[in-house]
């Protein structure tokens, strides 16, 4: 009787999120534009790779990505600040399914070429820059602070499970329809979640909206500084976007030069890496209000490290699968209490344009899909991921004392 109740409590704590109906709207609409990112990012690396047969495209590829997300992080968070979210969002969602009709016809018609692919990269990340921080911003509008960890967690679980069967579709439909139609799907998902979008009830206007714009630009920026605990959590979201979650965009190199897979082999071995992140974040939303955030980043942090070490040196396929669903699942409890822990530390007033500093450090994920993709042409697959493994366990090593020491962290959490 015990245990059902307990297993009863955990079952409310889980979905106490999603018992809010806007939160409910907002989740099944990140569903869709979750899966049109993941379909995009396996897409385009199968693609590069196929025209050019050089780990090197693909990281340059994903390098300019990073440059516009990164060129546009610091603005994306103003805008979040200034602008209806919700318009925001939709339109974001809107120009994503337009660029996947516009690649989808280039090919029908044998007419891309790589510089369209990079045209493509620019753009996606510009509006990636945009659609972090006004997602994240929106959550805490829904849910408040005492739930931020719990919702995120199940964004998150949405995210994860989109991405799962999003990379099995994309895996199947490029293996047997072709790489067009894969873009196709790109442009369906993004343009339901669009509509989705439109749905969402509450209110979503701007708090400055009569403020100057570079004066909002330039406080976002002092206020992070100044902030050594912000500040801090900035630049470990850095190395892990950069060393971590770059792992997503090795994912095609490592299932063709590494493991010999086709496309399809790649869908499932996506699909692994999702399953992963799906069930952490599924046991991060069961936590409810967890006190211990810190201990939970630092925690998943050095076992990212430690699983990139070992997954950059095995060629045995089950095992290969086994470490993707591994590296999946820290990454993204990871991943729920460093936003957690951002969106606690900062006020209403300027949380979209530190939000928007956060979405720019995930600028550093396809920069480091250019830095790994270097390193695969010049090295190896395998050297690349190594390094990424160590670089990650000696710095999280280095930066655990300054936060189990820094009572805020607890404090506010």
């Amino acid at each position: 009787m015990t245990l059902l109740l307990n297993l009863k409590n955990r079952s409310t704590i889980l979905f106490s999120a999603l018992n809010n109906t806007n939160y409910r709207r907002y989740w099944f609409a990140t569903f869709f534009s979750s899966m049109s990112m993941g379909v995009n990012l396996i897409t385009q690396g199968w693609l590069v790779l196929e025209m050019t047969d050089d780990p090197l495209w693909v990281g340059l590829l994903a390098g300019i990505t990073g440059v516009a997300q990164i060129s546009f992080g610091t603005f994306g968070g103003v805008i979040v600040d200034r602008w209806n979210k919700r318009v925001t969002i939709t339109i974001l969602q809107f120009y994503t399914g337009l660029l996947g009709l516009i690649l989808t016809l280039l090919l029908i018609y044998n007419n891309l070429q790589l510089w369209h692919l990079a045209a493509a990269a620019m753009f996606n990340g510009i509006l990636q820059s945009i659609r972090m921080p006004t997602g994240n911003s929106i959550i805490f509008s829904i849910v408040g602070s005492k739930s931020i960890l719990n919702a995120l967690a199940s964004q998150l679980i949405g995210f994860n499970a989109s991405r799962m069967i999003g990379s099995i579709l994309a895996g199947t439909v490029i293996s047997v329809f072709g790489v067009e139609y894969a873009y196709l799907l790109v442009m369906i998902s993004s343009w339901i979640g669009a509509i989705l979008f439109l749905f969402l009830g509450g209110n979503y206007e701007s708090i400055i909206s009569q403020r100057s714009f570079w004066k909002s630009l330039r406080e976002g920026i002092k206020y992070s500084w100044n902030d050594k605990s912000i500040l801090l959590l900035l630049l470990i979201s850095t190395l892990i976007e950069l060393f971590g979650f770059s792992f997503f965009i090795m994912l095609p190199i490592v299932a063709k030069e590494i493991l010999g897979l086709n496309a399809q082999g790649l869908g499932y071995l996506s699909a692994a890496n999702a399953l992963g992140s799906t069930i952490s974040t599924i046991l991060v939303a069961s936590l409810g209000d967890f006190k211990y955030k810190p201990h939970l980043l630092l925690f998943s942090a050095i076992c990212v490290g430690v699983s990139l070490v070992v997954f950059a040196f095995t060629d045995f396929i089950i095992l290969s699968f086994i470490l993707s669903f591994i590296i999946g699942a820290f990454l993204m409890s990871y991943d729920a209490s460093m936003g957690s822990l951002l969106q606690l530390l900062c006020t209403n007033e300027i949380r979209g344009r530190v939000l928007g500093l956060y979405g720019l450090t995930f600028g550093f994920t396809p920069l480091g899909g250019f830095f790994l993709g270097t390193i695969s042409s010049l090295l190896s697959p395998a050297m690349a991921l190594g390094i990424s493994g160590v670089s990650i366990m000696m710095t999280i090593t280095f930066v655990q004392s300054k936060i189990r020491k820094n009572s805020r962290f607890y404090i506010e959490s």
